[in-house]
């Protein structure tokens, strides 16, 4: 059979007593004759503006190019449920007798003459499903009624989350989920409970308004209640797993791989929740590193402590000196003096400076200069301290929820890269980043191959910037460098380009070899910005504590040994060494696919969680934390998204 039709009659209200008298009666003739009993729509309640909730539902569907009735709301982004999915009740589909009353009925056989003088039984008129609309308890046709005009307007919610609010609720006969005729139930409750506590996460509690009720409170007010519970549902989970703003706001340098719960989802999960507050909380990330600082806020205020002993300035202290400010600078580490005139730099007080600078980002030498006795010496406002562990949370949001059981990680504000396994560190390296005007993007994607031997085929932008205007000084002068200058795919003498013209039509690139900018190795996660790890000629680079200087690519202090741990990664069981790896560079260019793709990450952390348990800060390099904090309201006010920001459509 075809797909059951809905009826072509809207389910109306009982008519009145004179029109039911009529029916019955025009029933009995109608009956006689073996016709269809249909019961007339009354002009005093017909409308042509259903609103009705299978016609919203049917509507909504519609909006979304989904076939009525709904068997799946297609999410508009990257969606992953954080809690169980609840199965939503199955939408209202039209019962036999609706279709079965639109059709005649087929002819009885001939009656017995014998039986003629019978008289035939009255036909009595029973309602079918076209004459008689689902009959809504008063707080559900309230919800209804709320939901038939524009009242999701101005919540903060996008135009899917509206349309996945007017879907669910059709498909469930506009009964309410938060609340019943009493006032807030167990669900609402518990999610009022959830909006409450969003500090926790770092997210504000003003953001999600929860309606005050009477303590005899109406349908009306009820029904809103309803509704308002809905949207802030809805609006906590993208919060607490997408984050509040679109990052390419700030820059388009920010590209990460956000993923925005199902709206239908997230409702459904919630009917009947035996803990709707869990469930809502499971939206926030689930990773280490946003737990840690979860924690660290959780003692920001209750523990602010005495000031840091400040340690006197003056020449550079290293080992071996004898110094008044000796006894200052044990204090401020935690270590306590032989006696109080103790001066002497000894080397307990050395391994101690050392152990604060690694944690710190600084070159860990146990020499106390100018860098090092600035960052001994900062200061930290415990409401700004708050606020950065805020937006660092945020930008863990951006993350995927499943970061890959076996992933690398680069924090860019660290200057290092990570390649994590099951939750552990199982190799760390330096790296440098791009400089400020040349920024390191934030990304995930697949590292699929590994070139070694590579040509630096050469960007246009800095072909065009830093390029051209060598080359119309003297013509030769990438030459000298070891690039060539090609055109269609030949290498053409640069002498006899006209390089007033520009640089339209021609490529460069640098040849394999010692002096190539990329190296001996490159590490492949293809992007739109054109960004990946490589080796790199310029080694005294990683020497620094600040290592932004690159156009934006990653390059690695330690490329072999990076490379035997990738290798034995993404193809296992060839029992890969550095060493082996070295063997097979020189010559020319050489491509190794992985096998298994592993997930990479560029992450921007300027406040952290160490393996110590510290909480650190880095540099803001790039000026994106105060962006993020700017965005979020924690620009002086303390305010958590305290004012309107685009949300994602």
């Amino acid at each position: 059979m075809g797909q059951m039709k809905r009826p072509l009659l809207r389910p109306l209200p009982w008519p009145s007593a004179g029109r039911v008298f009529a029916g019955l009666m025009l029933g009995a003739v109608f009956a006689g004759a073996g016709l269809p009993v249909l019961m007339p729509a009354d002009p005093a309640v017909a409308s042509t503006d259903d609103t009705s909730p299978a016609s919203r539902a049917a509507a909504a569907s519609e909006a979304n190019g989904i076939a009525w009735p709904p068997a799946h709301v297609e999410p508009g982004h990257v969606s992953t449920p954080a809690a169980k999915q609840a199965t939503p009740a199955a939408p209202v589909t039209p019962a036999p007798a609706a279709t079965q009353a639109a059709t005649p009925a087929p002819s009885a056989p001939a009656a017995p003459a014998n039986a003629a003088a019978t008289p035939a039984a009255p036909a009595v008129a029973t309602p079918s499903t076209t004459a008689e609309a689902p009959k809504l308890n008063p707080l559900a046709e309230q919800v209804r009624q709320i939901l038939a005009v524009p009242a999701l307007e101005g919540l903060g919610i996008t135009k899917r989350e509206q349309e996945a609010i007017q879907s669910f609720y059709a498909a469930r006969q506009d009964e309410p989920v938060f609340v019943t005729d009493k006032g807030l139930n167990a669900v609402g409750k518990g999610v009022e409970a959830r909006f409450a506590a969003a500090a926790e996460d770092g997210l504000d509690p003003a953001a999600y308004p929860v309606p005050k009720l009477a303590a005899q409170p109406d349908l009306p007010a009820l029904a809103r209640a309803e509704v308002r519970l809905a949207a802030s549902a809805l609006l906590y989970a993208r919060h607490a797993q997408a984050g509040r703003f679109d990052p390419s706001r700030i820059s388009p340098q920010l590209t990460p791989l956000r993923t925005f719960p199902d709206p239908v989802t997230v409702l459904s999960g919630l009917v009947d929740a035996k803990d709707a507050s869990a469930v809502l909380a499971a939206y926030n990330p689930t990773h280490a590193g946003y737990k840690a600082l979860k924690a660290k806020l959780a003692l920001a205020d209750s523990h602010a402590g005495p000031a840091p002993v400040r340690v006197p300035g003056g020449p550079t202290l290293r080992p071996g000196d004898m110094d008044a400010r000796v006894p200052a600078l044990r204090a401020r580490l935690g270590l306590k003096s032989a006696t109080a005139s103790d001066r002497l730099y000894d080397a307990d007080l050395a391994r101690a400076v050392a152990a604060f600078q690694g944690a710190s980002g600084l070159n860990a030498d146990g020499v106390v200069g100018p860098s090092t006795l600035e960052v001994l010496n900062r200061v930290e406002n415990p409401a700004e301290r708050r606020a950065d562990i805020i937006a660092n949370m945020e930008r863990w949001r951006w993350l995927p929820r499943d970061l890959g059981s076996v992933h690398v990680m680069v924090n860019i504000p660290e200057f290092v890269v990570r390649v994590v396994d099951d939750g552990k560190t199982i190799h760390q390296t330096r790296v440098v980043v791009g400089k400020p005007e040349n920024q390191t993007p934030l990304l995930t994607h697949d590292m699929e191959y590994v070139v070694l031997n590579p040509y630096w085929n050469i960007p246009p932008s800095i072909a065009r910037k830093e390029m051209l205007p060598n080359l119309q000084r003297d013509p030769y002068f990438l030459a000298r460098q070891g690039m060539e200058v090609v055109k269609n795919g030949r290498v053409v003498d640069p002498g006899t380009v006209n390089w007033a013209q520009g640089t339209g039509g021609y490529s460069f690139r640098q040849p394999p070899g010692e002096r190539n900018a990329l190296g001996r190795i490159k590490f492949m996660f293809p992007n739109d910005h054109s960004v990946y790890l490589h080796d790199t000629p310029s080694k005294a680079l990683f020497a620094n504590d600040r290592r932004a200087y690159s156009h934006g690519c990653i390059r690695v202090q330690d490329p072999l040994k990076f490379a035997e741990v990738i290798f034995n990664i993404g193809m296992p069981g060839q029992g890969w060494t550095d060493e082996k790896i070295g063997k097979m560079l020189g010559g020319a260019e050489r491509y190794l696919t992985l096998k298994q793709r592993i997930p990479v990450h560029l992450v921007y952390f300027t406040t952290f969680v160490d393996d110590s348990g510290r909480l650190v800060s880095r540099e803001d390099v790039y000026g994106t934390n105060a962006k993020v904090k700017e965005a979020l309201g924690l620009d002086g006010e303390q305010k958590v998204a305290g004012r309107a920001v685009p949300v994602p459509r």
